[in-house]
């Protein structure tokens, strides 16, 4: 077998010159002497001289060669299957598509995460971290999307800890009335809600979420006795999904209230003002709005708009325009802001401020009824009646039944000596807003044809 000579370096070059050099002095034939015997013989020799040089790097080199070929099969167990490593590096990137896509999530980039899992989801759809994480995702999406209802059922198996998984697949089945699915899943549940009353009341609120109410109440006489609060809290938002439970809600929100539920800073504190609104109790709405909204500043505005609306409704008028003049500097087209702006103000006696507020109203709404009816009660403060008789027309024409427009006419037709008719608007006034929601004033036949100078729509 005829070996290749590596490249000859300077040092086996002058050995080798000097070794031709004594040999030709010894034999006396000359080296260069062509068809000389000794010149052949010269020649042979050399090349032994230089292969005895050359095969120690030789082998030198080879056995490096053979020492990391076995390293690397030593570390690379797959090494001699082409298949393995192949399958080895569509984990790695799917796994690395999968951190990729949950950091996309968790900077607010749903769509991007979506894409980046999908991705993951092509080199490993088995993976049960990627089915899970495109799953969630998908229903962040779309809450009734069917494909990601699948995905988070074939491995809810494998995460029987994971609660956010649970809820979610919930709400999905609730969401396309899989009432089989449903009872099925609340079944498998039931041994978690009771080790976790945390989880159980999050599934009784799912519950509610979706009207279920009967099976809520089951599913609350179920839950740990320990968080009476809560169990409180709870039956109150039931009952007030039920046609005839308002005053029993009430009792149960206060009776939560006093028992220290809900957290000021939870989001069921949010839940207790809108149910204490929604109530009519309204200093307490303005509580629960005022313990939210002090830890979390940067709330919505609509938020401190409806604790204005607490302010307004009960009185508190001064704080009522303080929170309405926040929401305009954070929230300027925030709806009617405007409007009730300006009602603060007539009811603070500020007749001409007001004014600018119902024309921003009307500029923002051309069809704001309300904002028509008070700019009408403006002219009619002003001793402009057909001003005031034409915008009342025009809000009536656009809602007939708004009783603060019944009210002004009622007080124009009283100036104008049209008494009857008067009586009859005033009548529609108090009919209209309900007489136990009255805050202006109280009026009797026996009092029509006096100036009503105390009337505030």
């Amino acid at each position: 077998m005829k070996l290749k000579t590596l490249p000859r370096t300077t040092r086996p070059r002058v050995a080798v010159s000097h070794q031709l050099s004594a040999l030709g002095k010894a034999s006396n034939f000359s080296l260069h002497s062509p068809g000389s015997a000794g010149t052949l013989r010269a020649r042979r020799q050399t090349r032994r001289a230089r292969w005895k040089r050359a095969l120690p790097v030789k082998e030198f080199v080879l056995r490096i060669a053979l020492l990391c070929a076995t390293t690397l099969a030593a570390s690379r167990p797959g090494f001699t299957n082409p298949q393995k490593p192949v399958q080895a590096n569509r984990q790695d990137l799917a796994i690395a598509n999968l951190n990729a896509g949950i950091k996309e999530f968790q900077a607010g980039q749903l769509d991007k995460a979506i894409t980046r899992v999908k991705q993951a989801f092509a080199l490993a759809p088995q993976n049960p971290d990627v089915r899970l994480h495109l799953g969630l995702f998908l229903y962040e999406r779309s809450k009734d999307s069917m494909e990601a209802q699948r995905l988070m059922e074939s491995v809810i198996g494998l995460f029987p800890k994971n609660n956010e998984l649970q809820l979610r697949l919930l709400d999905s089945y609730l969401r396309t009335r899989d009432h089989q699915k449903t009872d099925d899943l609340l079944g498998h549940l039931q041994d978690r809600m009771s080790a976790d009353p945390r989880f159980a009341f999050n599934v009784v609120y799912t519950l509610i979420h979706h009207g279920q109410l009967p099976r809520a109440k089951t599913e609350i006489q179920r839950v740990s006795q320990e968080l009476q609060g809560e169990v409180s809290f709870m039956g109150a938002l039931i009952e007030l999904g039920s046609d005839h439970g308002s005053e029993e809600a009430l009792r149960l929100l206060r009776h939560a209230t006093e028992l220290g539920f809900p957290p000021p800073d939870s989001r069921q504190m949010l839940t207790a003002a809108e149910s204490y609104f929604r109530l009519r109790d309204l200093p307490a709405a303005a509580r629960a709005y005022e313990a939210y909204l002090k830890h979390h500043t940067e709330a919505d505005p609509a938020l401190r708009f409806q604790l204005g609306l607490c302010y307004y409704g009960y009185g508190d008028f001064e704080r009522a325009l303080e929170q309405m003049m926040l929401v305009k500097q954070q929230s300027p087209q925030t709806p009617q802001v405007d409007l009730y702006a300006g009602s603060i103000l007539l009811e603070l006696k500020k007749t001409e401020e007001a004014r600018p507020y119902f024309q921003a109203e009307l500029a923002k709404d051309a069809g704001s009824f309300k904002a028509m009816t008070k700019l009408a009660y403006l002219e009619y403060l002003a001793g402009k009646n057909e001003l005031s008789r034409q915008w009342l027309q025009k809000s009536a024409s656009l809602d007939a039944r708004w009783f603060e427009t019944h009210m002004v006419y009622g007080l124009l037709y009283n100036r104008l000596g049209d008494y009857g008719t008067a009586v009859k608007r005033l009548e529609d006034w108090l009919r209209e807003e309900g007489w136990e929601n009255k805050r202006t004033i109280t009026m009797k036949r026996d009092k029509i044809g006096r100036p009503l100078a105390a009337a505030t729509p």
